[in-house]
């Protein structure tokens, strides 16, 4: 397989933003994180990643002006200020701005023109991290089990590679992964010239950090030495069942709603971060039909992508790649779980509850300081 092209830095003004549009699935996290653990070294360098958490999804919504996420309860209502004063510091920084967050790929051509505009085309440089469309299939819907949602992998792709897709949630995967929409549309306001597609090979997963260091001109391994492995690992087809029939006993997402955003997120995380799955456990697997689809799809992709002629890292024929299943898949739901992975699962949902626990305390306090105030007041004027 042919090696990444070579690339060179950004010919950035001060000033400038580099503005890394996702998309999901990608490596985002990984590179996220090493860039926010890397802040003190690239402020030295001239390099700004502001802020203080793993990525910019706050940014994002106010500037796409709309909630994001799919956290049980709703994300956060977008702040209307962030996204100017986040561009007016970048304007006034003497060195270069890095913004990283993978929902701006899901802008509307309006919303992505007004984006633009906002920053100044002589001051950005759209960054777009793709990967393996069949590669995608099964983290995708791993990540909208974690939103209570119910479907089997089977019937949602069913559902994504419809002739007609009507189903909220393989729409919302389509306006992320039209991969090469995505290029079109912000290669249109950029000009090719100012956007970089580079390429994620599962091969190679370090990668990323190679070419993060040399698109921003830093020197070697300051990211990678600042990576964390990543504790958003995919979930076993065991862990993937459970997770999905606890959705159906509860009543899928607005059935967690009672349970709070603690309990819910940290059941999850503890089920994944706490624990490494051993070798034996099953991992998911994509039906044959399914992968050739995605092939067939993403060869048409890379053409539009090779025709709009932005710069591109690594060999875009990796996201084309087709894949062969297992000549036979058993459609048999598992009946079990590992005991490890049930207990991670437990604790974490502990850990959650204890911390909603913790977290509503001053507020009943306040309540109760409020209530007393006013008796106070009534007694008072009695």
């Amino acid at each position: 397989m042919p090696k990444p092209a070579e690339v060179g830095p950004l010919a950035l003004t001060p000033g400038s933003i580099v503005l890394h549009i996702g998309v999901h699935k990608t490596g985002t996290t990984a590179i996220q994180s090493a860039l926010a653990n890397s802040r003190a070294e690239l402020a030295a360098l001239g390099i700004a990643y502001p802020g203080s958490l793993q990525a910019h999804r706050l940014v994002a919504s106010s500037a796409m002006n709309r909630r994001l996420g799919w956290r049980v309860g709703g994300a956060p209502p977008p702040d209307p200020d962030m996204w100017n004063h986040f561009v007016d510091d970048a304007h006034n920084y003497s060195g270069i701005t890095v913004c990283s967050s993978e929902f701006f790929a899901e802008s509307s051509d309006e919303i992505a023109e007004g984006i633009i505009q906002r920053i100044g085309l002589g001051r950005v440089h759209v960054v777009l991290t793709l990967r393996n469309l069949a590669r995608i299939l099964p983290s995708a819907w791993q990540q909208i089990l974690k939103s209570g949602y119910a479907t089997g992998y089977e019937l949602w792709l069913e559902q994504v590679f419809a002739a007609e897709v009507t189903e909220p949630k393989p729409q919302t995967f389509w306006n992320r992964h039209r991969h090469d929409q995505v290029v079109q549309r912000w290669a249109g306001l950029v000009g090719p010239e100012n956007m970089t597609v580079i390429v994620v090979d599962d091969t190679d997963p370090d990668d990323i950090y190679r070419n993060f260091e040399t698109l921003l001109g830093i020197p070697s391994d300051t990211l990678f030495n600042r990576r964390v492995e990543s504790a958003n690992r995919s979930m076993t087809l065991e862990e993937a069942e459970f997770l999905r029939h606890l959705n159906l006993s509860v009543g899928g997402g607005p059935g967690w709603k009672v349970y709070g955003n603690a309990a819910h997120d940290s059941l999850i995380k503890g089920m994944i971060e706490r624990r490494r799955p051993a070798q034996l456990e099953s991992r998911m697997l994509t039906p044959q039909w399914a992968l050739d689809r995605a092939a067939d799809l993403a060869s048409t992709y890379v053409e539009a992508i090779r025709d709009s002629g932005v710069h591109v890292v690594g060999n875009l024929d990796v996201l084309s790649q087709r894949y062969q299943a297992p000549p036979t898949i058993s459609d048999a739901e598992p009946t079990s779980m590992p005991i490890s992975a049930a207990i991670s699962a437990i604790l974490g949902a502990m850990d959650g509850f204890r911390s909603s626990e913790d977290q509503s305390r001053p507020k009943r306090l306040k309540k109760r300081v409020k209530k007393l105030q006013v008796a106070l007041r009534s007694k008072g004027r009695s």
